[in-house]
C-alpha cells in the first residue's frame, strides 16, 4: 500500500551570539511532517565595508569623553548644531577622537546584536550604511530560498556598465553559493591620515581572518567593498600595506579617485546644500577651517596633480570683456594654491586655523606663524605624501561605480566671479590686480569677499572695491564628487568594471538600486578568484 510522502518544514540556519551556525526548530505535537535542515559552507569569503569621510562613529578621549560623533540619527547629530568654531576646534581633532562601536544596529536580518557588533556594524553610521548592510548580508544569505534571490535576479541582466559590461553566469552564482560571505564593517578616526587609517584596515583583516580559521572555517581572504573617502583608505592598505593577497577584489563606490575641488569650496565658505548638513558638518569658513586645518584625512581629499590644472579660477567682466586668472598652472596644487598665504582668495585663513588665539596677545604673530607652520608640515609631509603613495595604484581585481549626472552638479571647478562694474566712466576699460587685492571686510566667511585691487594703468581712480562671488557647481558628478574624478579609474587595467549611475554622493548605496545591483555582481564576480586558492572545490 502506497504511503504519502510525508510534509516538509524548512529550518533555516541561524547565527548565535558568536557568529557559528544553528538550527532552531519548537516541539510540536507528533505528525507526518519531516524537518529539513539546509546546511551552509564551512567556506567563507567575508565582505569588508569601509565607510566614508564622517561616516564613522567617533568618540572623545580624556576628558571629552562624553563628546560623540554618532550618526545613529537626527537626533544624535543634534549637538553639533550649536557647536561653533571654538568647541570644534577643541573636539574634533585627529588626537581627541577614537572610532566608537556603540553606534545603532539595524533590525532586518538573522543576526544578534552581538554578532553585528562584533562584525563592526556599530563603528559606522547608521543613518548611511546600515540600510545597505542590511540589503547586502541578506543577499548573500538566502540560501534556503536562491531562486528569488538578488544573486539568481541577476541572471543573464546587462547593467549597462561603462566598462567590462559582463552579466552573472549560472556557473558565477552556483559557485557563489558554495561559500559564505558574512558582511563586516571597518570604521575609522577619519579625522587623522588615511595612511593610518588604512593600517587599521589591515589589522582589521588580518583579525576577521584569524576569528574565523580559529573557529575552524575555511578563510583566507576577503573582498573589500567602500565607499568615498574609504575608496583611499582601501587603496592605500592593499597597494602599500602588503595587504593584497588576503583581498580577492575591491568594489569602489562613488570614490573621489583624484579629489574634489568642492573641498577648497568648503574651506572658503562651508558646506554647500541643504541647511541643517551644513549646520552639522560646518556652515562657514570659520568652522570649517578650525576643523580641517589639523585633520589630514579630509584635507587628502583636495585634488591631487592629476586632476589638472586651471580649476581655481579668478574672474572680472569689464565692458563685456572677461579677465581671469587661473590655478594651478603647473601641477602643483599645494605650492601654487594649498600653501599660498596672505592672498584675500588664500584656502586657509591663518587666522581661522585657531579661534582661540587673541589678537591682542603681544605675540600674536608669533602664534599665528606656529600654526601655520603646522599646517604647511601636514600639507607638504602627510596630505602631499598620501596622495603621491596611492597615485595610480589600485588592486589588481578593481570595481567601481561612479555618480555622474547633470542634477546633481559637483564642483568641478570653483570660480571667483566678481559683480559687474558699473564704474567704467572713472575705471575706462582698465584691468584690475584682482589677484593681489586686499580684503576689507575680514569678517565675511561665507561665499562673498568685498576685495580692494589696484588699477593698472593711468586714470582718475588708482584702485576699485569689488565684491567676488564663489560659483554655483557645474560639472557632472554625485553632488560633491566631479565627473573627472569619479570616472578616473576608467583607464587602468587593474580596473575590470565601471558603472556610472545617476545618485547622490553621500546615499549612493542607500538610494541607488543600480549602485547596489552592480556591487553584488562585483562580488560574485570577484569570488571566482577563490578558484585560485586552496579555498577552491576539487574537481
Amino acid at each position: 500500500m502506497a504511503t504519502s510522502k510525508p510534509t516538509e518544514r524548512n529550518i533555516p540556519p541561524r547565527l548565535d551570539a558568536k557568529g557559528g551556525v544553528e538550527w532552531r526548530s519548537q516541539m510540536t505535537a507528533p505528525n507526518d511532517s519531516m524537518a529539513v535542515i539546509n546546511m551552509v559552507s564551512d567556506r567563507l569569503i567575508p565582505i569588508v565595508f569601509v565607510p566614508g569621510v564622517m561616516g564613522s562613529n567617533l568618540r572623545g578621549v580624556g576628558d571629552k569623553k562624553k563628546v560623540t560623533w554618532r550618526l545613529d540619527s537626527s537626533a544624535s547629530m543634534g549637538p553639533w548644531l550649536n557647536r561653533d568654531e571654538d568647541e570644534r576646534k577643541k573636539y574634533l581633532t585627529p588626537e581627541t577622537m577614537r572610532v566608537d562601536d556603540r553606534g545603532a544596529l539595524p533590525k532586518g536580518t538573522s543576526l544578534p546584536d552581538a554578532e553585528m557588533k562584533r562584525r563592526g556594524w556599530g563603528e559606522v553610521g547608521a543613518m548611511s550604511y546600515t540600510e545597505f548592510l542590511v540589503w547586502l548580508e541578506n543577499a548573500l544569505s538566502d540560501f534556503t530560498d536562491p531562486k528569488n534571490g538578488v544573486r539568481h535576479a541577476l541572471i543573464g541582466q546587462a547593467l549597462g556598465a561603462v566598462k567590462g559590461e559582463a552579466a552573472l553566469t549560472k556557473e558565477d552564482v552556483s559557485l557563489s553559493y558554495k561559500y559564505r560571505f558574512p558582511v563586516h564593517a571597518c570604521g575609522y578616526n577619519w579625522l587623522e591620515d588615511n595612511a593610518l587609517s588604512a593600517n587599521r584596515l589591515k589589522k582589521r583583516i588580518h583579525e576577521i581572518i584569524k576569528y574565523y580559521q580559529e573557529k575552524r572555517y575555511k578563510c583566507e581572504n576577503v573582498i573589500i567593498v567602500t565607499h568615498s573617502m574609504g575608496g583611499l583608505v582601501a587603496r592605500h592598505c592593499t597597494e602599500n600595506l602588503g595587504v593584497s593577497k588576503l583581498v580577492l577584489g575591491v568594489v569602489h563606490g562613488v570614490m573621489p579617485a583624484i579629489g574634489a575641488a568642492a573641498v577648497y569650496r568648503r574651506l572658503q565658505a562651508g558646506t554647500e546644500g541643504d541647511k541643517i548638513p551644513s549646520w552639522v558638518l560646518g556652515e562657514d569658513a570659520g568652522e570649517m577651517t578650525a576643523v580641517l586645518a589639523g585633520a589630514p584625512g579630509p584635507m587628502q581629499l583636495l585634488p591631487t596633480p592629476q586632476y589638472g590644472n586651471g580649476w581655481l579660477t579668478i574672474r572680472e567682466t569689464v565692458a563685456g570683456k572677461k579677465h581671469e586668472f587661473t590655478l594651478p598652472k603647473k601641477s602643483d596644487p599645494y605650492n601654487e594654491v594649498y600653501l599660498v598665504r596672505w592672498k584675500w582668495w588664500s584656502m586657509v585663513n591663518d587666522r581661522l586655523i585657531n579661534p582661540e588665539l587673541d589678537d591682542d596677545d603681544d605675540d600674536y604673530k608669533a602664534q599665528l606663524d606656529g600654526e601655520w607652520k603646522k599646517y604647511t608640515e601636514m600639507m607638504t609631509k602627510v596630505v602631499q605624501v598620501f596622495h603621491e603613495q596611492i597615485q595610480d595604484k589600485y588592486h589588481c581585481n578593481t570595481h567601481a561605480f561612479y555618480g555622474s549626472h547633470a542634477d546633481y552638479k559637483s564642483f568641478g571647478n570653483v570660480t571667483w566671479q566678481a559683480k559687474d562694474d558699473f564704474e567704467l566712466l572713472s575705471r575706462g576699460n582698465r584691468r584690475a590686480d584682482f589677484v593681489n587685492g586686499v580684503r576689507t571686510e575680514l569678517s565675511e566667511i561665507k561665499e562673498f569677499r568685498t576685495v580692494e585691487s589696484k588699477l593698472f594703468g593711468m586714470g582718475l581712480k588708482s584702485s576699485i572695491e569689488q565684491v567676488y562671488t564663489l560659483s554655483a557647481p557645474e560639472e557632472p558628478g554625485d553632488g560633491t564628487v566631479p565627473h573627472r574624478s569619479g570616472i578616473a579609474p576608467m583607464k587602468h587595467t587593474s580596473v575590470k568594471a565601471m558603472l556610472q549611475v545617476k545618485a547622490g554622493h553621500e546615499p549612493a548605496y542607500r538610494e541607488s538600486m543600480p549602485a547596489r545591483r552592480f556591487t553584488l555582481r562585483a562580488i560574485v564576480q570577484i569570488a571566482r578568484e577563490v578558484e585560485n586558492t586552496s579555498l577552491a572545490y576539487k574537481k
